[in-house]
């Protein structure tokens, strides 16, 4: 539900498509990146989401506090991995058109983050959507860039820029990914509301994004 409650605020706020001047901002004491200026913030349920409108294409951060009764128990290397290759195929099952391509598990400094690029042909243009998942400090960051195929060659440096920004605090340990929460519901119940409403969002505003481009040009 709140991915659906923030892109409401995403489509009724305007975009400004000016000059890309960057600055840092802070989505928490735990996590920086960069976004051009005008970028706008939603809080919902407590949590600060962003998203930002660059020459061609379209920033969104996402943040998800864990949950006692869906968010499953993280104590190892293997629950991370396990944890990110199940929210990686909940966004599969919620794209089925969806091709997911160059998908790796990397290092943000210390900690291990998984990337991954989802393509989905909307029967008019290709939409590109690049992924990084981070779960630490008892939450999931989602990092996503989206952007029409057709304007590969050009987004590809804001692309770059965006996702070399992000920067953890140096306080920020391997241990913070871990965590112990009690489990009593379906851990599936939250992968795919946070994968389906990733999905949707991404589909929708990408048609919003061309109608918003495409009255510029006229």
């Amino acid at each position: 539900m709140k991915y659906f409650i923030f892109l409401i605020g995403i489509v009724i706020l305007s975009f400004n498509s000016s000059a890309q001047n960057w600055e840092t901002v802070h989505i928490d004491s735990a996590v920086s990146f960069k976004l051009p200026k005008g970028f706008k913030k939603t809080k919902v349920e407590g949590e600060n989401n962003f998203s930002a409108q660059t020459s061609f294409g379209i920033i969104l951060i996402f943040k998800a506090a864990d949950d006692s009764l869906t968010t499953p128990d993280i104590e190892k290397d293997k629950h991370l991995n396990k944890f990110y290759n199940t929210y990686l195929k909940r966004i599969e099952i919620s794209s089925p058109k969806g091709v997911i391509t160059d998908e790796k598990d990397t290092l943000l400094g210390d900690l291990k983050v998984k990337d991954f690029t989802l393509a989905i042909d909307s029967g008019s243009g290709t939409q590109i959507r690049k992924f990084r998942i981070l779960h630490a400090n008892n939450a999931t960051y989602t990092f996503e860039f989206l952007f029409e195929e057709l304007h590969k060659e050009y987004a590809a440096e804001e692309c770059n820029i965006f996702f070399n920004s992000i920067l953890i605090n140096e306080d920020i340990q391997r241990s913070d990914q871990f965590n112990s929460v009690n489990t009593q519901g379906s851990n599936k119940k939250y992968y795919f509301i946070a994968a389906g409403g990733l999905a949707v969002s991404g589909i929708i505003l990408f048609f919003f994004f061309r109608k918003s481009r495409r009255a510029k040009i006229v």
